[in-house]
């Protein structure tokens, strides 16, 4: 286990892979694909995962399918030093995926409530950090609160029925619940 950094609360970690779960089910509610964490080989779509160990967010990456990344890495291999054309077109496809898939992941978390903003990291270009969540998505809002009200009628029958059967009408839980 990653010992949490000095001058980081004990619980920031838990709360952040939280947070991670959340950004998870918002991009597949969206319906994009979301790859399993650490860029396992042979998976596509959207990589989530917590940073660490610096805990500052939860970072979100794009990853294309492993058959253009193969291709793009044998037309690399091919030219080492990246000169020719064909390196030049897959250098162009893989940077137009890269930004276009980061511009629609933020505005899909941003509407989603949650705070995104750039890792200015330059080995991922388009990779983005989601720091907070400034309010519940409305798909997860209502799914909550249908739960609640699903729990609350589940729960009045419950009481309602064991207080006709309960030989003490009047004990502290059937108490107000019988009609």
């Amino acid at each position: 286990m990653t010992e949490t950094p000095a001058g980081i609360e004990p619980d920031r970690r838990f709360r952040l892979e939280t947070l991670r779960d959340i950004v998870q089910a918002e991009l597949a509610a969206a319906g994009l694909p979301v790859a399993p964490g650490e860029h396992p080989t042979g998976t596509a779509g959207a990589v989530v995962t917590v940073d660490l160990p610096d805990l500052h967010g939860v970072l979100v990456d794009w990853r294309e399918h492993q058959v253009l990344l193969d291709a793009s890495q044998q037309a690399w291999a091919e030219d080492p030093h990246r000169e020719g054309e064909e390196c030049a077109e897959f250098s162009r496809l893989l940077s137009t995926i890269g930004e276009a898939m980061a511009e629609a992941i933020r505005k899909i978390l941003t509407a989603a409530g949650l705070e995104v903003t750039g890792t200015n990291n330059d080995y991922a270009p388009h990779e983005l950090l989601v720091v907070s969540r400034v309010a519940p998505s409305v798909w997860q809002a209502r799914r909550d609160a249908d739960f609640s009200r699903r729990h609350d009628s589940m729960l009045a029958a419950w009481n309602a029925r064991h207080a006709a059967e309960c030989p003490n009408p009047d004990c502290e839980v059937h108490r107000g619940t019988g009609d």
